[in-house]
């Protein structure tokens, strides 16, 4: 994924929509997405035609077809429905961009550039790719990146993340591979076919319902740094407190952010508070 300021609530609803009232949360949208009552009355039934085809789909390779084909009905050619672990890319259940992209992304590790990644990280509903450019101040390296992901044809996209329990994020992203600007008055549909694709991806795959807490266990070196990380300690002191390299604090604060779902070890600090690992 690559990149862009988080839209108001005239591009989104406020909540994902319900599944088993989805047309009439989308018609709750009309007045605030610019279309007119016969646009949205063809918006709704596009909507409910494709819930009946994802109720329909057995398959995960069944259902990511039919959710391409809906949203290329609406100018998007590129989707990735993935599991974010910090800023790691998960497990993918499907991908569809155009030839080298992929390859491109993971051998040259643009995960450390992406921007759009590190905002999917902190980002609690949906947005355009363009809102980041506009809100970031991008490095050189990540202007290259989103040049290099333009000339590859992906570029003007959305992103939906899934929060699920405890840390789990899901994220369906979907991008364009012509020039057009996107359509902003179709957000809400695609907000709404991706909440669809998400909720019956996880009942094809069997996900349970409701999940326990995964326990998170940091080894006595890890929590050790996050104690001294806690007590406003930078890196380089850390290690000269424990007579180790800033790398090797480096390393073991990657592991401890990995291992808690977080961005950055301010988060990480937080959440080993919340989940009773570090000591107030």
């Amino acid at each position: 994924m690559p990149a862009a300021r988080v839209r108001g609530t005239s591009d989104f609803p406020q909540h994902a929509p319900r599944m088993n009232k989805g047309a009439t949360t989308l018609a709750t949208q009309s007045s605030r997405s610019g279309l007119d009552s016969a646009q949205w009355r063809q918006t709704v039934l596009r909507f409910e035609d494709y819930v009946e085809k994802s109720r329909q789909a057995a398959t995960v390779p069944e259902l990511a077809r039919h959710y391409g084909e809906a949203i290329r009905q609406e100018g998007y050619e590129n989707c990735i429905l993935t599991t974010l672990r910090g800023r790691k890319v998960g497990h993918v259940a499907w991908f569809d961009f155009p030839d080298g992209y992929a390859d491109a992304y993971v051998e040259q590790r643009w995960e450390k550039l992406d921007p759009v990644l590190a905002c999917t990280l902190r980002a609690a509903r949906p947005f355009f790719w363009s809102d980041v450019v506009e809100q970031t101040v991008l490095s050189k390296p990540q202007i290259t990146f989103m040049d290099e992901c333009r000339d590859l044809k992906v570029h003007s996209g959305l992103v939906f993340p899934m929060h699920g329990p405890g840390q789990r994020l899901d994220v369906v992203s979907i991008s364009r591979r012509v020039a057009d600007a996107p359509d902003r008055h179709k957000a809400s549909l695609l907000h709404a076919l991706s909440v669809q694709t998400w909720t019956r991806y996880l009942e094809i795959s069997q996900e349970q319902m409701f999940v326990e807490a995964e326990e998170i266990t940091l080894t006595p070196r890890e929590l050790e740094i996050l104690r001294w990380c806690k007590d406003g300690k930078t890196r380089p002191e850390i290690g000269e407190i424990l007579a180790i390299s800033h790398k090797t604090v480096e390393f073991h604060l990657c592991n401890v952010m990995n291992k808690l779902g977080a961005n950055n070890q301010i988060t990480a600090v937080v959440i080993a508070i919340q989940r009773g690992l570090l000591a107030l």
